[in-house]
């Protein structure tokens, strides 16, 4: 392995934890800075080539393509879970067959999801108002491609082979920008500046299989317990279906309920707004991993946890006091002037994809300890969501509030979950009785 071959699972002292735990949120911080910034780049020159009604096909497009890719972001979540425990146990062949074995599950399960999409393709153009049905099988092409990349991310993070993963996700940006800025020259349309992220995950793929092959060193696989494996997935599903619900449902509504030009510009706020979630990867991708391997070692992880969420609100702080004193000029300076009207939800918006990504934060902490029961809030909590969208949508403005209201709430339902199983665990611990 090319990184710090999880110190973590090697060092229990508390101060070495806090330094690494500092070190890897840094690099990462630096890997996602850059592709956020790169993403940005393009998401704003695409806007500009389309222009509002087809940037609305374009951004409600990408947005289905990170709800999948959040939806299934479990293989990435278990994989790194199940890596992060197997190198801290020692066992680097184990790494190998959990990659075999998940590969081929999802190659296969993956290529039948996508028949069965393909099928829903027509209706789903329709509701959305989508004039072709290309964006959206772009768009599942993407999405099969991410399945596959996300294993050999998942073994990287799971691994701290954090400079690696940086490489990985800068080339896919970076690849992406370059491409897309000829594809969209040659033949303008939502289409073909979705092509562009698809030939970039395709080979960033490619440059995963030799990344892969430099953790395990050639070692040969070794069994493992398979079934373990698939009762941590089932509950990851549910939780980052629901998560990637929370953070796309409402740019499908506005898509569905509002005019093309309208929809066009809140996607526009929509990608701004989606900072919050680029500032929140490297402290996901992070925690993950480093509270598995702090539980499993049966070592203190709220402070972690807490610090972690510390390290994402004060990066978080930046791009709200921009967002509070030039809405007007960041829209008008990325996107342009037909936009301008997406400037006064941007501060709004981005306020409540925080809130959203701290609730998602506790619940990545709960599956870090294999303690699922904050579904029981999560679930109805974006049942709740999507039920108020259903109901008050008469104008963008309303929009935005309801998703700041219905995070809010869901955040403080997160919060006391916590509460109650950290007491819990708690009193199980002083009874003797294994938490």
């Amino acid at each position: 392995m090319d990184d710090s071959r999880c110190e973590l699972a090697a060092n229990g002292d508390a101060g070495q934890v806090m330094r690494t735990e500092t070190r890897h949120s840094i690099v990462l911080v630096i890997g996602t800075g850059v592709t956020a910034a790169l993403s940005l780049v393009y998401a704003a020159v695409a806007g500009r080539i389309l222009g509002p009604a087809e940037n609305g096909v374009f951004a409600t497009a990408v947005s289905l393509v990170l709800w999948g890719q959040l939806a299934l972001g479990p293989i990435n979540g278990t994989v790194a879970r199940f890596s992060a425990k197997y190198i801290g146990e020692g066992y680097v062949g184990k790494i190998r067959t959990l990659v075999r074995e998940v590969a081929r599950r999802v190659g296969a399960y993956g290529l039948i999801g996508l028949a069965v999409a393909l099928l829903l393709l027509k209706p789903l153009a329709g509701i959305l108002q989508f004039q072709s049905v290309w964006p959206l099988v772009v768009a599942l092409g993407m999405i099969y491609t991410t399945l596959l990349l996300s294993i050999a991310r998942g073994v990287l993070r799971g691994t701290q082979s954090f400079r690696s993963y940086n490489v990985n996700i800068i080339s896919e940006a970076a690849i992406r920008l370059a491409v897309g800025l000829v594809l969209l020259q040659l033949v303008w349309g939502a289409t073909s500046g979705l092509t562009a992220y698809l030939i970039a995950l395709v080979a960033t793929l490619v440059l995963a299989r030799t990344q892969l092959r430099r953790v395990w060193h050639g070692q040969a696989p070794e069994p493992l317990d398979g079934r373990a494996v698939r009762r941590f997935t089932v509950p990851m599903f549910i939780m980052m279906f629901t998560s990637a619900g929370f953070h796309n449902v409402d740019m499908l509504f506005v898509k569905h309920y509002f005019p093309a030009a309208d929809a066009g510009i809140y996607g526009a706020v929509f990608v701004w707004a989606r900072i919050m979630g680029t500032l929140v990867t490297p402290f996901n991708t992070l925690m993950l991993p480093l509270l598995t391997t702090l539980h499993t070692r049966r070592q203190a992880l709220v402070g972690s946890f807490i610090r972690i969420c510390a390290y994402f609100l004060l990066m978080a702080a930046i791009p709200l006091v921009l967002f509070a004193l030039w809405p007007d000029r960041i829209i008008t300076w990325s996107y342009g002037a037909p936009f301008s009207a997406a400037a006064p939800f941007l501060l709004t918006l981005a306020a409540a994809r925080l809130v959203g990504y701290l609730a998602h934060m506790l619940a990545l902490a709960g599956a870090a300890t294999n303690n699922f029961r904050f579904l029981y809030v999560y679930l109805p909590a974006f049942a709740v969501q999507v039920a108020a969208l259903s109901l008050w949508h008469e104008s963008l403005g309303q929009v935005v509030t309801v998703v700041l209201v219905c995070e809010g709430i869901t955040l403080v339902g997160m919060v006391v979950s916590f509460a109650v199983a950290r007491r819990r665990s708690r009193r199980l611990t002083l009874t003797g009785n294994p938490a």
